[in-house]
């Protein structure tokens, strides 16, 4: 049986500062104990030395009970492109989608994180392209409409599982129709419930079977608001009615249910103690902490203090730890010590390649003026 420590580090994925390893970063990965990493483009310098690095995380992290870390990274291609410096820019999902290609970018994402021993891609996006959000989201979505993002998504999540890789949706229940970036505000979501459900929840309701992990937005919608007026709605991150009734009982997903990035701007109006505490209470199983060392402390001691105080908290930290460890355990193991990849050149001219196709097919797919 873990120990209460070991869980708490069981429920956070962390970012870090800097580009290489260092004495504070292997401080801080031994003393949370985390259940993974994500990367940033501030992480990787090139490719070896990022090759290294992450050797370096998974050689503290990885135990023969736990299994691998959670590796992660947002490489989606076109904006959200972590690896493109080192490697070549991946067209965007709505070009990919466009040209017909969505196996293939999700191949080549696949085979790019396969490269440097990662085993996360936090795609594909399943938000829906609307007027209200095309300044912010633009081609980071797939398409108009639910079929589309559906059709896409299955394809590119496909590509990713044929290289090893897990795939993540987001951001639910859809942020298709926001009107703020929530890196720097909360969102508000003036959907009905019925309409949410036929248009952005579409998505997240059809793949849910297929999806290893569901991240929940931090943002707000009315419509499945857990309080009455004149309460204000809660970001659906912290929100028990969206995450615990409508994605886990409603929609029936059981897979890891992952909280955005705690230090948001869109979570401005609490502190990373009380958001960490709420987000774990409405069923996030996940939580991301992307950068601030003094931030994943700061959560790791919150949680351990409410823990210690609350029997029922420290049952909900039990089980979100065990589901974290049961998908662990489930990913392919890759001693630190095998061979690495090293044909970086090749790869960088398979990704050209893929490029140079998905333009060409888009640029016959556009109409003639």
């Amino acid at each position: 049986m873990p120990t209460l420590s070991e869980q708490l580090g069981q429920v956070l994925l962390i970012g870090f500062e800097g580009g290489g390893w260092s004495r504070e970063l292997d401080e801080l990965l031994r003393e949370v104990q985390p259940a993974g990493v994500i990367f940033f483009e501030r992480n990787i310098a090139d490719a070896e030395p990022f090759q290294q690095l992450v050797a370096e995380i998974r050689s503290v992290l990885e135990t023969p009970e736990a299994g691998p870390p959670l590796l992660s990274i947002d490489q989606e291609g076109g904006l959200v492109d972590r690896l493109r410096k080192v490697l070549a820019p991946l067209p965007s999902a709505r070009d990919a989608a466009r040209a017909g290609l969505a196996f293939e970018l999700g191949q080549m994402a696949g085979r790019e994180l396969a490269a440097f021993a990662l085993n996360v891609d936090f795609a594909p996006v399943l938000d829906l392209s609307t007027s209200q959000s095309v300044d912010i989201l633009a081609s980071r979505t797939a398409g108009e409409t639910p079929k589309q993002v559906i059709a896409f998504a299955e394809q590119f999540l496909a590509g990713l599982s044929e290289q090893g890789i897990v795939g993540c949706g987001k951001h639910f229940p859809g942020l298709g129709s926001g009107e703020k970036d929530t890196h720097l505000a909360m969102p508000r979501i003036d959907k009905s419930e019925s309409e949410m459900w036929e248009t952005d929840l579409a998505p997240f309701r059809v793949l849910a079977p297929r999806l290893p992990m569901i991240m929940v937005a931090h943002a707000a919608y009315p419509a499945f608001a857990d309080a009455p007026p004149p309460a204000p709605p809660l970001p659906a991150s912290l929100s028990p009615g969206l995450i615990r009734e409508l994605l886990q009982h409603k929609i029936g997903f059981s897979g890891l249910v992952l909280s955005d990035d705690l230090e948001m701007g869109a979570l401005e109006n609490r502190s990373i103690e009380q958001a960490a505490i709420d987000a774990l209470r409405a069923g996030c199983d996940l939580l991301l902490v992307c950068r601030k060392a003094q931030n994943v402390r700061r959560v790791w001691e919150a949680l351990r203090q409410q823990a210690e105080r609350d029997s029922g908290f420290q049952a909900l930290i039990e089980q979100a730890a065990a589901k974290v460890l049961r998908l662990r355990q489930t990913l392919p193991s890759r001693p630190v010590a095998a061979r690495p990849f090293s044909d970086w050149s090749v790869l960088r001219q398979k990704i050209q390649e893929l490029t140079a196709v998905v333009r060409a097919r888009c640029a016959i797919s556009e109409p003639r003026p």
